[in-house]
């Protein structure tokens, strides 16, 4: 089937959907597709329990402190004026989102509820309780669901970014995976919101559908990309022996004062930095990382005895579910943790109106490297840089939409079969388990050339396949996590061999 539109947005996240909500409302005359790889809500955005990091209250924090904690946690590698302008749009993005119909948390005086996160100096972490990503999705679908010219395609797996002849993306042509059939969106322009890569590591807070889709079709479609060594784990995952997608156990609990120890029941976290629990995600990660390397023991453990529990259960409804799923008694029971992937730093490299490299196309969200996180995303600050680049990207492509033809693309003969369904997933089993024993936070140079190697070896397996051009989703899945995989490991090596020169 052929679907024609002016804007296709890849992605229904919160990335995604404020961007299409917003240029709908700026051009009630443009068509916008949003297709989704399963259905509206299977994304990243809907696990986030944290918040949006917005300085609102000017008599205890400021735009310069934010900044400084930005780049302090980047490592000083994000560009400052990037920083500059997300943290100075935080407070009228908060303000428009909360007019599509969010509404976050309050405190008893009725003004925003703000909470601290590790790396942050201040309470600045506007929430609504610990299931912020869920209710902003909610909202900004029901706000789309009332737009004329907004139309969503799920259950549709990209395959490839279309080009024109002068090299300008024109369209996609998905895997229609209900229909089993290959579909053809035809667009004027083309916007990546496909979230990140959690799955190509064995333990992730990412569902199924992070599988670096955006970074694979930007990378085959010759788009630069960035910064794909900096991958954060999130320090404070539930650990379980039986689940590779772990549930996140949110940053706000450190913040209101639970501790983590080790096996022997000692806080061991300020050894590593005077902040103790309080300290960046990529610090934490690596002292819990070393800390099992030493011990041999599988998790760590998170403390929340000696905090009110009973408040802690009315304030994080979501974590107690979890607890509570899972048999955890969190006023007598310490809490197993371990680090998993979590977020990707790096991804298609975008300017301020979030283009990348090849016309036409743009990318926001998660998938997008905007010269925000440098090494370690800032707690919360994630959803601070989708909303500001999905602004900013609606804004440009309203105002010069009209200059852009519809070209003519051409399009692959692609054969449908799921005959090798059960030799795809053992590949992607062996890439998430080289690329979580060799690729982690603390992995040596040694070890990144062994994955390499593995990776190479899955790589020539999956070229046969392709010279056939045979398509299925179990291929298309672990495609996806082997390119960016290697996007990854390869930017690892290139990092470790400068230092060592």
């Amino acid at each position: 089937m052929k679907f024609e539109s002016d804007v296709i947005v890849v992605g229904s996240g919160i990335a995604g959907l404020y961007f299409a909500n917003k240029l709908a409302d700026l051009r009630e005359d443009l068509k916008i597709t949003i297709i989704s790889k399963n259905s509206w809500k299977d994304s990243n955005s809907i696990h986030a329990q944290g918040g949006i990091a917005v300085v609102t209250d000017l008599k205890k924090d400021s735009i310069k402190e934010h900044i400084q904690d930005t780049i302090k946690s980047g490592g000083g590698l994000s560009d400052p004026n990037v920083v500059k302008m997300v943290i100075q749009h935080g407070p009228k993005r908060l303000k428009e989102l909360m007019g599509f119909g969010v509404e976050f948390t309050k405190n008893e005086n009725g003004q925003l509820d703000l909470v601290l996160e590790g790396g942050h100096s201040t309470k600045r972490v506007v929430h609504s309780n610990d299931h912020t990503g869920l209710d902003i999705i909610t909202a900004l679908h029901n706000y789309s669901q009332r737009k004329k010219n907004i139309t969503f395609h799920e259950n549709q797996q990209c395959i490839e970014l279309l080009k024109a002849d002068d090299g300008s993306v024109k369209g996609i042509q998905t895997l229609n995976k209900i229909k089993n059939r290959i579909d053809f969106f035809k667009g004027k322009v083309v916007v990546m919101a496909t979230g990140g890569s959690g799955q190509v590591y064995k333990y992730t807070t990412n569902p199924n559908c992070a599988t670096g889709d955006g970074v694979s079709l930007g990378i085959k479609a010759g788009a630069m990309i960035s910064n794909m060594n900096f991958v954060q784990f999130h320090p404070t995952a539930l650990y379980s022996d039986s689940s590779v997608q772990l549930d996140l156990i949110t940053e706000s609990l450190r913040g209101e004062g639970a501790y983590i120890l080790n096996s022997k029941g000692k806080r061991f976290l300020l050894n590593y930095d005077s902040r103790g629990e309080l300290a960046t995600r990529d610090v934490v990660s690596k002292a819990i990382f070393e800390e099992l390397s030493s011990s041999h023991e599988k998790s760590v453990f998170l403390d929340i005895r000696h905090l009110f529990v009973d408040e802690i259960r009315l304030k994080f409804p979501r974590i107690t579910s979890i607890l509570d799923k899972n048999g955890i008694d969190a006023k007598t029971e310490l809490i197993p943790i371990i680090p998993a992937a979590h977020y990707q730093c790096g991804g298609m490299k975008v300017n301020e109106r979030a283009q990348t490299s090849v016309a036409d196309l743009y990318a926001i969200g998660e998938c997008a490297e905007t010269g925000l996180h440098g090494t370690n995303r800032l707690a919360s600050n994630s959803l601070l840089e989708a909303l500001v680049f999905a602004h900013q990207a609606s804004d440009y492509i309203a105002l010069t939409i009209d200059q852009i033809e519809h070209d003519d693309v051409s399009l692959k003969q692609f054969e449908l079969s799921n005959q090798r369904e059960l030799e795809f997933n053992e590949l992607q089993n062996i890439i998430k388990n080289a690329m979580s024993k060799y690729a982690t936070i603390h992995s040596l140079i040694e070890d990144l050339y062994v994955v390499k190697m593995i990776l190479n070896d899955c790589e020539s397996f999956i070229r046969l396949i392709e010279q056939k051009l045979v398509i299925s989703e179990p291929y298309l899945r672990t495609y996806n996590c082997l390119v960016v995989s290697k996007a990854i490991v390869d930017a690892k090596i290139q990092e470790l061999e400068v230092k060592k020169n």
